[in-house]
């Protein structure tokens, strides 16, 4: 699938994604990074919901389905309320200067009673989905969910699209600008393959 940036709004094959207006953002943006991160279930439609909800206080400008699917929740020239209290590189309060897209994984995963692995919500996750692996903020191994293959490369697609639009100075995790909360991609993601790959260094 070929994606492009058109008046702010990320299109595949030249039609606009589908697109739901969050509540949470909407200050002029000019994008300097682009911040990765995981929803933490396992659907589009949970993420895009739970966004939606006043409750929330959260948003992201996309949310990525393990199938390649996308849907946006805010002009790409639109703050969005997706890294919270965060800083790199001397930056701080990072909405206001990058854009967010969330990725659909579990995330960190616990063993069930029956020794499967399952959510923070007791969703069971299939072993052939689980890797095995130890944060860099943590000192021991843990289950992490795995991100497909093809979602991986949606993820590179969106973000060249994004990278030619706009010009990110760095693509980042949300454990890399709030390591102190936030443990999103996690080992599970190749974060620093993606970041070069979208970037156009490796």
């Amino acid at each position: 699938m070929s994606y492009s940036v058109m008046n702010h709004r990320l299109c595949l094959g030249g039609r606009p994604a589908a697109f739901r207006q969050s509540p949470h953002g909407g200050r002029p943006l000019k994008p300097r990074f682009l911040v990765l991160h995981y929803t933490a279930g396992l659907s589009v439609r949970s993420a895009v919901d739970w966004f939606l909800d006043p409750r929330a206080r959260a948003s992201a400008h996309l949310v990525l389905g393990r199938q390649g699917e996308v849907t946006q929740m805010m002009p790409l020239d639109r703050t969005c309320w997706h890294c919270g209290t965060s800083e790199w590189q001397g930056l701080s309060g990072l909405n206001g200067h990058s854009l967010g897209i969330e990725i659909v994984n579990a995330g960190k995963l616990a063993r069930g009673a029956g020794g499967g692995w399952r959510t923070w919500t007791g969703e069971v996750v299939p072993d052939g989905e689980v890797v095995v692996a130890r944060h860099r903020h943590e000192s021991s191994e843990a289950g992490w969910h795995a991100y497909p293959a093809g979602q991986i490369d949606t993820v590179v697609a969106i973000g060249k699209a994004l990278h030619a639009a706009y010009g990110f100075g760095a693509v980042l995790g949300h454990e890399e600008i709030a390591p102190r909360r936030k443990i999103d991609p996690g080992p599970a993601f190749p974060l620093a393959e993606v970041a070069a790959r979208i970037l156009g260094r490796g």
